[in-house]
This record gives structure tokens, sequence and C-alpha cells, in this order.
């Protein structure tokens, strides 16, 4: 997706287009990195004059359904269906391994830290539905993680969005 793409479907869905875009960047779905897209809502919503608060809260809600979504497929499909989206690569399993680690070192509370960890926090809902972590835990900790993110992101782009559109 390319910025003027991402510009376009802002425009004609407003704060839809923030709760799918993060329900998408939560199911891993490439072209939607964090880094980019939740700072750039944060400089449109101030541009736009859209409120705050409510994309901010559409951000979250988008953002813990991908979560869920990925959640409840590796809950239900396991190792075997986790192989066949993810591949078994390496790299991908060592970031499961380490989200595995931080869930049993700290429970449930260890989504909270994956949450706030690049790529682990996307990836967290893996392994947090492989070893059954219960379903109000991991929304409840992924929520609060999920909501200290996208509150910094977004709001860095919202706060910073003079600075950042005169440099441009």
């Amino acid at each position: 997706m390319t910025i003027a793409s991402f510009l376009e479907m802002f425009q004609r869905f407003g704060l839809l287009f923030i709760a799918a875009v993060c329900f998408l960047e939560h199911l891993n779905l490439p072209g939607f990195p964090a880094g980019v897209i939740m700072p750039a809502i944060g400089v449109l919503v101030q541009q736009s004059a859209l409120n705050l608060a409510l994309a901010l809260t559409l951000s979250v809600a988008g953002s813990v359904a991908g979560s869920y979504v990925l959640y409840l497929i590796s809950f239900y499909g396991g190792v075997k269906v986790m192989h066949r989206l993810f591949g078994k690569s390496e790299r991908f399993q060592g970031f499961v391994t380490r989200c595995q680690e931080k869930i049993e070192q700290h429970q449930a509370k260890g989504l909270f830290l994956c949450r706030l960890i690049p790529v682990l926090r996307t990836i967290s809902s893996i392994p947090a539905g492989l070893f059954r972590v219960p379903a109000k835990d991991f929304l409840l900790w992924s929520g609060l993680g999920i909501t200290v993110w996208n509150s910094v992101l977004i709001g860095f782009g919202y706060l910073g969005a003079n600075v950042i559109l005169s440099r441009i």
C-alpha cells in the first residue's frame, strides 16, 4: 500500500478505515507496518479535525479484533495451521519462542509486554492461542498493551503533525 492510496482510502472512509487498517495489521498482513501507519493516522486525524479519542478507540478495537482472530486460528487450528499460514522459518519460530517465554514467565501479563515489543506485538496472538491462554486474559492483557502502543504512535503523529508536514 502506497502512502497515496492510504491517504485516498482515509479520505474516502475516514474513521472506519482506521479500524480496518488496524485489524489487518494485527493479522500480520504485509503492507501495514504500524510504525508508519499509526503516526500517519495521528497526522490525518489532526489535519482533518476528527475526534482523536474516537480514532484511538477505533484503532484499539480493530487491533484487538484482528489479534483475537489470529488467537482463535491458533487456538483451534494448532501448530499445523500456523505452519501452513506462516511457514516453518527459524526466524518466525524464534519470535514465537520469545513470546512463549514471556507468557510462561509472566503468565497472561506477558502478553502486555509482548504488545510493546516490535514484531512480537503482532505475533503474540499465535503463542497465546497455541498455549491456550484463557480468552478473557488474552483480551484483557492484549487490549491494555495495544492501547498503550496505539496511543503512543498515534499520539506521536497527532502531536507532531505540524512538524512532520512542514518537512514534507
